[in-house]
């Protein structure tokens, strides 16, 4: 295979959600975006999740009962289409399975050869009553060297861009149906076309193509489009709007992933299934964190106002302080003001573990560990509920990705800069480096202890450890259930 980057005139169909019921639609839909990415000389085309014959089915006999074309007659129809266009084509579909379907997406060449399939692996909300969950996360070899397949909420989960890009992955395509997450009648909201996308691509050094519909399939399930076409570096090349059906074209040049070295102690933590430490709720508390940029705090420290600058957090309600102090003595005389005047001073990372405080569960990690997925999961495998993050990159996008992936709430900061971020990605609290000043959030540690990022949707019970571990040539170990600290 050609491991030199090619450039690929690359496209995304947004098409317009169908319901079960109506499956001619769907395949009419797919139909039209293939004529239409021929038209524009697109080699490869990639479609929503589910494209045919939908995503909500609600049961796997309401599947069966609908009239929908089946598996062989869906290949050969695609098949043919693509060998027609000389296109190459990544489909998601209902993959009938014996008495199981699964949620998949076929991979087929410009002659009409399918190349692979994939199963998705990270099953979302009523789609765990649906669909049986994927057991390989392996990349699919092109003319353009491996393309790894990822489906939707596929992505929340590092652990699967990295064992596709640790296999040479050069391109990541994503059907999707990215739900409607916004709280607002008229808006249009997911974290993953707002940051993740964009933080993984980065991270792992590899362009993304992402398809999604637009429109309801039920009343209590709409999309919010946006499909996206980034980079290896996450810049858009690409975007579509969120209620349009469209054909979102771009030259997408393949990259040598990039990974990261892991210690054996962090490698052996991600590739077991040791459970997870789920934050005790009862341990947890509402607090008022203050994140205070180091350039506004270490002047002061040597001389009075330093300790004003404490007592004037302290006297706002805050509780917990977070900087970045550069060595342990600094740290040491500032934590013992912090913590005559009622604070708790945390900005020095002196123990390489979580730590379990009278306020709830932290870790401090360096700006460095966090540009890989690694450290910060770890630490949240092992109970965190807060990762304070000393000298925190500038990377935002990154930041919010960590604490959504997770669950956690991440408070960073830097010499002139400081943000507070939730457990869903949301920015609480920033500051710029144009004005670097504290600033503070009330916390409500109990949501980090709320692994369920959607209803039966829960961050751990989907981490599916051994299909990501076989990439990196690693045994089963012993399956474990959750405890609680």
């Amino acid at each position: 295979m050609n491991r030199e980057p090619a450039t690929i005139k690359a496209a995304a169909a947004q098409l317009r959600a169908a319901k079960l019921e109506n499956p001619a639609e769907a395949l009419a839909y797919i139909h039209g975006a293939i004529e239409q990415a021929a038209e524009q000389g697109v080699e490869l085309l990639v479609l929503p999740e589910c494209a045919y014959p939908a995503y909500a089915l609600g049961s796997a006999a309401a599947y069966r009962a609908a009239r929908v074309m089946d598996n062989a007659a869906l290949v050969a129809d695609l098949s043919s289409r693509a060998k027609r266009h000389a296109m190459h084509l990544v489909c998601g579909f209902v993959e009938e399975q014996g008495a199981a379907l699964a949620n998949a997406a076929m991979v087929i060449d410009h002659r009409g050869k399918v190349l692979g399939i994939y199963r998705k692996t990270f099953l979302w909300g009523d789609g765990n009553d649906v669909f049986t969950p994927g057991d390989e996360v392996v990349p699919i070899k092109t003319r353009w060297g491996k393309i790894g397949i990822v489906i939707c909420a596929d992505a929340r989960a590092p652990e699967t861009i990295a064992a596709l890009a640790a296999q040479g992955a050069r391109l990541i395509c994503v059907p999707t149906c990215w739900v409607n997450l916004a709280k607002t009648p008229g808006e249009f909201y997911n974290p993953q076309p707002d940051f993740l996308i964009e933080a993984r691509a980065r991270e792992f050094a590899l362009p993304f193509v992402c398809a999604n519909k637009v429109g309801e399939e039920t009343p209590a399930l709409n999309y919010c489009g946006f499909s996206l076409i980034v980079d290896h570096t996450g810049r858009k090349l690409a975007e579509a709007p969120p209620d349009e059906t469209m054909i979102l074209c771009a030259e997408v040049v393949t990259n040598k992933p990039a990974t990261s070295r892991l210690s054996a102690e962090v490698r052996e933590r991600l590739e077991t299934e040791d459970p997870p430490v789920l934050p005790d709720p009862g341990r947890l508390n509402k607090i008022t964190v203050a994140a205070v940029p180091t350039g506004a705090l270490l002047p002061l420290a040597e001389d009075a106002e330093g300790h004003d600058l404490l007592e004037m957090l302290a006297s706002d309600g805050a509780s917990v302080v977070a900087t970045t102090v550069p060595d342990k003595e600094t740290s040491e005389r500032l934590g013992m003001y912090a913590r005559a005047i009622g604070l708790r001073l945390v900005g020095y990372a002196l123990r390489e573990r979580v730590v379990f405080d009278t306020f709830g569960s932290y870790a401090c990690v360096s700006g460095a560990q966090m540009m890989s997925y690694a450290t910060a999961r770890v630490r949240a495998l092992d109970g965190a509920a807060i990762l304070f993050v000393t000298d925190m990159p500038t990377d935002l996008a990154l930041l919010r990705t960590r604490a959504a992936e997770n669950r956690v709430y991440v408070v960073g900061t830097a010499e002139s800069a400081a943000v507070i971020i939730g457990p869903d990605g949301a920015v609480l609290a920033a500051c710029s480096s144009n004005d670097p000043q504290p600033v503070t959030a009330a916390l409500d540690l109990r949501q980090a202890a709320d692994k369920l990022v959607f209803p039966r949707t829960d961050i751990w019970t989907q981490r599916r450890v051994h299909a990501c571990r076989a990439a990196f040539g690693r045994r089963h170990g012993a399956a474990g259930q959750p405890v609680s600290r």
